[in-house]
């Protein structure tokens, strides 16, 4: 009966050795730490002592694990932006209303500044530069033989009363050219015309302000037009232009003085536009009108003109050298000369010619005025100027009609 027993609890030990070993693998397939438990021993007196066997204990294995890793996320970045400065264009906006019209706002000038629109008309005679020191202010007169005015080539000077102080300088040949240099803002040349006497270019800083036909039927000293060049330095060049009116005799230029115009400290001269900005005429209805009367047409009347002082010089002379212009020594003394209307041939002056062949008078008239050579039978109208003026006219003889004696 003992021995029944003992294997009873032989058995029994057995089996709960196995349940602890199947519990030991249970909690290894549950990932949990295994630990080892003691394993039961029965003692009996009755069987020989049992052999301690070592039972395997289940040791832990580290299984990996999914770990959940950081991921970097993209970090947000600021978007370049545009800094607008003075060499980027932004924004540029055109706005077109047609029909309106800006009108330039007036510019502040300092107190007592004068505005011209143009340089004054010279009002002959003008000062000389040759007597007066610089700088010069308003017209001066820069004569044909000023030491500014430069000759390529030497030109022939000429003596006659009606030139600019009684002298000027010519040269037939087109080659030769003359240079002024000045300041100023206005410019008018002082020229001879003649009948051998060609065309000119006025050249102002390298640019042809003019072309001048000297060309004359009779020995005259004649002005250009004035021209604006602005202010500051320029320089002033004359040659020929290498050609002639079908009528003249040659290509030579004659230069009797060059006149020059500088404003004063506060004077300003600001031209005209050439074209001024109109409003961009709109379409409108179309308006039915009927003419009913109309105001009696006003019939013009004659208005006398106001009499005016006129200046007449007339030179007669004997061309002995055929040069065509008036020499020293060559005038012809006591010849009669008259100044009478034009349409009732009324005498209104006379006067003889000096020992240089001149002969000045004055009138005050408000119709046409001819001068008339009774002797030689020669006349000319008398150009009319409004407020009066200054009229000369030359009457050149052949040596071969000279006569002994003029009554």
């Amino acid at each position: 009966m003992r021995r029944g027993h003992g294997l009873i609890l032989l058995l029994l030990a057995a089996g709960l050795g196995a349940a602890v070993w199947l519990m030991g693998v249970e909690l290894h397939q549950r990932k949990l730490t295994a630990a080892a438990l003691p394993t039961l021993v029965i003692w009996s007196s009755l069987t020989p002592s049992p052999t301690l066997t070592a039972s395997p204990s289940p040791t832990s294995t580290s299984t990996a694990t999914d770990t959940p890793t950081a991921v970097p996320s993209p970090t947000p970045t600021a978007s370049p932006t545009l800094t607008p400065t003075l060499a980027v264009r932004v924004l540029a906006i055109s706005a077109v209303m047609p029909g309106v019209d800006m009108p330039p706002t007036p510019t502040d000038f300092p107190f007592g500044t004068i505005l011209l629109p143009a340089p004054p008309l010279p009002a002959e005679p003008l000062p000389d530069a040759t007597n007066d020191a610089p700088p010069y202010r308003g017209w001066y007169s820069f004569e044909s033989d000023h030491p500014l005015v430069q000759y390529s080539a030497p030109w022939e000077p000429r003596l006659h009363t009606e030139a600019s102080r009684g002298k000027y300088h010519r040269s037939e040949d087109a080659q030769r050219v003359v240079t002024f240099q000045f300041e100023g803002e206005g410019l008018r040349i002082r020229y001879v015309a003649a009948r051998n006497m060609g065309v000119f270019e006025v050249i102002v800083d390298g640019v042809v302000v003019d072309t001048v036909d000297a060309y004359a039927p009779e020995l005259q000293f004649l002005g250009t037009r004035v021209y604006f060049v602005g202010s500051g330095a320029h320089t002033l060049t004359l040659r020929s232009a290498g050609r002639r009116n079908a009528q003249s005799e040659g290509y030579a230029v004659g230069l009797d003085a060059v006149q020059v115009f500088r404003s004063p400290p506060n004077t300003l001269i600001l031209p005209q536009p050439a074209h001024s900005p109109t409003s961009t005429p709109q379409p409108r209805p179309a308006v039915s009108v009927a003419l009913v009367a109309a105001p009696p047409t006003v019939q013009p009347t004659p208005t006398l003109s106001a009499p005016r002082l006129m200046t007449i010089s007339v030179v007669i002379a004997y061309d002995e050298n055929g040069s065509r212009t008036v020499d020293p020594a060559e005038g012809v003394a006591g010849v009669s000369v008259r100044v009478v209307e034009a349409a009732a041939n009324r005498v209104m002056a006379q006067a003889f010619t000096n020992e240089q062949g001149l002969a000045q008078l004055q009138v005050v008239t408000s119709t046409r005025a001819r001068v008339v050579v009774p002797y030689f039978g020669r006349s000319w109208d008398v150009p009319s100027q409004r407020g009066g003026g200054q009229a000369a006219f030359t009457l050149l003889l052949p040596p071969g009609n000279q006569p002994g004696f003029i009554p």
